[in-house]
């Protein structure tokens, strides 16, 4: 009963074909499994979601309570040898990384999502690459590498899911379409930010990097010329769940897409470009340092990374609106929490209260970001100001 209500709410109902990584929950409900652990996990993971959105706090205890035996019947799964390979044991886990987003589930300090996400690319080393051949054991592949590719970013650190070995377990998928396409590449930006935070400050290890760096760059950008997603400005009176919860209006406008699959892919595209081009940045001026100055035109100027961050908001409402579900506000999450920083490290208090007002106004049906580090979206909300918001300066040039 609850298994049908959670695929109602938190899956977009343009997200239920196949080869749609936001598939995977359907797919897991359509499997003919005894497991315990996916068993459980799916029972859990539809009675938080569905208790969450009723405010019942009677299923919650119980979604609670389903939660921690599946943890324990995973445990006990992948104690045996047998079993470490069973494509039904890497769902069950990754359905319950996906509990770790509701914060009646989600583990003290909410880090549990992390270690989740490592516990699952753990299973997948352990089976080894030559295990992901049929469809169902490379689509699941496709899902964790997609949550990977967040986490990696969170914490930048390279992404194992770049390695050769893994990008040829990648070109198996026999439905290969714009969203594993872009993987593909996405997935090098982690390791590119790790290379920076090593850095020497040596000329030949920046060069080296930066030319690392506009590979992957040229890569992301060729990917959506030859791609056919696109989106529209629409105003906000255009995104009624929005506009009804946030009154806010710092951002007058805001992107319509096609479905949400092309929302998702357009944020995180518009995520990775700003990791990079800030990198480059932090690049160029280490290049000065070590003795080394740059042609003016290798700047990246304080626009261009206004405009990414400028894009991602304009996303937000698309994944508040009642047709991107509960995945729509774990959508946002990531771009929230970039877009917070920003506002946060340049003093820009208006934009950053705005951050807060989503916030406080649309996550509250028991879903909440993941801790990665001390940043508390709701902190943005202790500014008051005045002045212009330098958004709608940018935005009127």
């Amino acid at each position: 009963m609850f298994w049908n209500a959670f695929l109602d709410t938190h899956v977009p109902k343009d997200c239920m074909l196949q080869c749609d990584p936001f598939s995977f929950y359907k797919t897991c409900m359509e499997l003919p499994t005894t497991q315990p652990a996916l068993l459980q996990g799916l029972d859990a993971l539809s009675m938080v979601q569905v208790g969450s959105v009723a405010g019942d706090r009677r299923l919650l205890e119980q979604a609670t309570n389903t939660y921690a035996r599946a943890l324990s019947a995973l445990h006990s799964a992948l104690s045996s040898p047998q079993l470490i390979s069973d494509d039904h044991v890497l769902a069950a886990a990754m359905v319950l990384q996906m509990c770790e987003f509701y914060t009646d589930l989600a583990s003290p300090k909410g880090l549990g999502w992390g270690s989740h996400i490592l516990g699952v690319q753990n299973i997948l080393f352990n089976r080894g690459q030559d295990s992901f051949r049929s469809d169902l054991s490379l689509q699941l592949f496709a899902h964790a590498r997609s949550g990977a590719l967040c986490h990696a970013l969170l914490i930048r650190k390279s992404s194992p899911f770049a390695e050769p070995g893994w990008q040829a377990v990648a070109q198996r998928m026999s439905r290969r379409d714009q969203s594993s396409a872009f993987h593909d590449i996405a997935v090098q930006v982690p390791g590119l930010l790790e290379r920076y935070d090593n850095l020497e400050l040596r000329v030949d290890a920046i060069d080296a990097i930066i030319a690392e760096a506009a590979r992957i760059e040229t890569d992301m950008r060729n990917w959506l010329a030859s791609s056919d997603l696109h989106y529209s400005t629409q105003p906000i009176s255009d995104f009624n769940n929005f506009a009804t919860l946030c009154s806010d209006r710092t951002f007058g406008d805001a992107y319509m897409f096609a479905n949400f699959m092309v929302a998702s892919l357009y944020s995180k595209y518009w995520i990775c470009l700003y990791f990079i081009r800030t990198t480059v940045r932090a690049l160029h001026a280490a290049r000065a340092i070590a003795g080394h100055g740059d042609a003016p035109g290798d700047a990246v100027q304080d626009e261009e990374l206004l405009g990414y961050i400028v894009d991602l908001c304009h996303c937000i409402p698309y994944f508040c609106e009642a047709a991107s579900c509960s995945i729509g506000n774990i959508g946002m999450f990531f771009p929230m929490r970039t877009a917070a920083l920003y506002f946060i490290e340049r003093g820009l208090e208006t934009e950053a209260k705005w951050i807060s007002q989503v916030r406080t106004n649309v996550l509250n049906k028991g879903l909440a970001p993941p801790s990665v580090d001390d940043l508390q979206l709701s902190h943005c909300n202790d500014w008051i100001t005045d002045r212009p918001s330098v958004v709608e300066c940018f935005l009127r040039r």
